[in-house]
């Protein structure tokens, strides 16, 4: 499935992250991947899967919400606030961002409501996704396909500057 991408479309390196938008982790973790994108404006990009866990009832309709902010072109802006904002996850909060982001917040409302099977589907395909790549919790972190026990951003660099240094050599 189509998935946002943040920073260049062709940057050499991509963290893909398995993502719950209620999760304490991905909170927590959150900041040092923003970090190695800032670190690495041309050179790394970054994608969030969703993987909204059952015994979180809000964090599919967090990732709802932030693909109808996407319909807008800010699905990371709100991917942001839903992270940094966990115990906002509700309807009212989801207009708070909206509005806080710069979104046309009715739009937005009719999106996420209009939208729901679409967004459904795009959760359900990302879940296809865990099974396959062996996703058991989250944060689930890959870089370049490869699943990385990083959680830091200098965890993060070194990884990325080895992934660099070998793009170079070739």
């Amino acid at each position: 499935s189509k998935s946002y991408v943040q920073g260049k479309k062709d940057a050499p390196v991509t963290i893909v992250e398995f993502t719950d938008f209620q999760c304490p982790f991905c909170a927590r973790f959150h900041g040092p991947v923003q970090e190695a994108l800032k670190a690495y404006p041309d050179k790394v990009n970054y994608v969030i899967k969703n993987f909204p866990l059952p015994f979180h009832p809000n964090a599919r309709p967090a990732a709802k919400a932030a693909l109808a902010a996407g319909e807008q072109g800010k699905y990371y802006e709100m991917a942001d606030a839903l992270l940094e904002n966990q115990q906002m996850l509700n309807d009212d909060g989801y207009k708070e961002f909206a509005k806080k982001i710069g979104l046309n917040v009715n739009k937005f409302t009719k999106d996420l409501k209009e939208k729901d099977a679409r967004w459904e589907a795009v959760i359900n395909e990302d879940m296809k996704l865990v099974g396959a790549v062996e996703v058991r919790g989250t944060p689930t972190f890959f870089i370049n396909g490869k699943k990385t026990m990083a959680r830091d951003l200098n965890g993060f660099k070194a990884e990325i500057d080895k992934i660099l240094a070998e793009k170079a050599v070739k």
